[in-house]
């Protein structure tokens, strides 16, 4: 049995069709759908607040009501990697306690939370509210996932830098008896030198002040490129086997800020059935009119891709991360993006620098 975690557009009727789904296919089920509060005493999440649907507690309350007459579950995101300590003080912590009961108070199932110090609260102060750590605690070894276990956490979402290291999910599925996750249409390209550091500005994003985009800027610069394209995280639906094959039968479909614009139950439906016929990015996105990674209308070719896990599920440590050496990824790059698309992508990574030019400007300079 696979189960699947989905963005919340807090539509009722995408509710209903997820029940649609649930009744149709046995052997999944759309357990969850995944969101938070955008005004009041809302806490910070991975996501800038502006660009998430916009709900207050009575919206939520009213949609949690009937996710549970449907059969699911709702998970509320606070997965913010700091929050200024405001939680390990006296007035914090109580904020975040009230806020806790809250939640638990108005039928939330779920907290999806990175910070253990955050975890430790809300298992003192909400026991019944269930706890997932987030992708974003960074878990990619057997170490954390047994600490995180101890802490009591009855469900991880792994380290998306790991998905394709199948001999290190089998060491974590070895030691850690709750369930795994995993993101199965990631966007975040292996090993970003700034992954971290934009979890860490989005955590701050509810602070309102003129700034330059210098990370989403970067990211957006640093996705160009066939053999790019190919090194994000992400999982075809024709490859979720492979995870449920070691014990790993929880996937998540990513897209809070996507989700509005798209189709998720369309999305969900290609996942669940194991097989998709076209643009692969158009998958990844949900569908959705914001395209957040679409480039310039560059495709990928989903069939082409047939085949391209079995090196990285049969062979994991065969990847060594030396690119200029392998090829690999390059190649299917290039036998699924069309000449056109990436002699395009040449050339945008080319004047890449140039684009990026304006940033020191956009940078008020201190006067003397």
């Amino acid at each position: 049995m696979n189960f699947f975690c989905m963005p919340s557009d807090f539509k009722n009727d995408t509710l209903d069709k997820y029940l649609e789904i649930n009744n149709k296919y046995p052997n999944s089920t759309i357990i969850e759908t995944y969101g938070q509060l955008t005004g009041g005493d809302s806490f910070s999440s991975c996501r800038a607040l502006k660009d998430l649907p916009q709900i207050n507690r009575s919206l939520l309350e009213g949609y949690i009501k009937h996710s549970k007459e449907k059969g699911i579950e709702f998970n509320y995101i606070i997965n913010a990697t700091c929050m200024e300590d405001e939680e390990l003080t006296k007035s914090g912590y109580n904020k975040i306690s009230e806020f806790l009961k809250m939640l638990e108070d108005i039928g939330t199932s779920w907290v999806t939370i990175s910070m253990p110090s955050l975890m430790e609260i809300a298992k003192h102060v909400t026991p019944n509210l269930k706890i997932k750590a987030s992708t974003v605690s960074h878990i990619n070894s057997p170490l954390k996932a047994k600490f995180y276990e101890e802490l009591g956490i009855k469900r991880i979402v792994l380290d998306e830098d790991i998905y394709r290291r199948f001999d290190i999910l089998k060491s974590i599925r070895k030691v850690y008896t709750g369930d795994l996750e995993i993101i199965a249409n990631s966007f975040c390209i292996i090993d970003c030198p700034f992954k971290i550091f934009h979890y860490n500005s989005f955590s701050h994003s509810n602070i309102s002040k003129e700034r330059y985009p210098y990370f989403s800027t970067r990211c957006g610069n640093s996705h160009v490129g066939a053999e790019t394209y190919m090194k994000l995280n992400w999982v075809r639906p024709e490859d979720l086997h492979f995870y449920s094959d070691i014990g790993i039968n929880f996937f998540k479909l990513q897209g809070r800020t996507n989700v509005h614009t798209g189709d998720p139950v369309r999305a969900v439906t290609h996942y669940i059935e194991g097989s998709y016929d076209g643009d692969l990015i158009g998958l990844l996105e949900l569908f959705s009119d914001n395209k957040p990674l679409t480039i310039a209308g560059v495709t990928i070719d989903n069939r082409k891709l047939d085949g391209f896990f079995d090196k990285f599920a049969n062979h994991p440590q065969s990847c060594k991360k030396v690119c200029s050496e392998c090829g690999y990824c390059k190649s299917f790059g290039e036998a699924s993006i069309g000449s056109s698309d990436r002699a395009m992508m040449d050339l945008m990574r080319m004047f890449g620098d140039v684009r990026l030019s304006d940033f020191p400007s956009a940078i008020e300079k201190p006067s003397l």
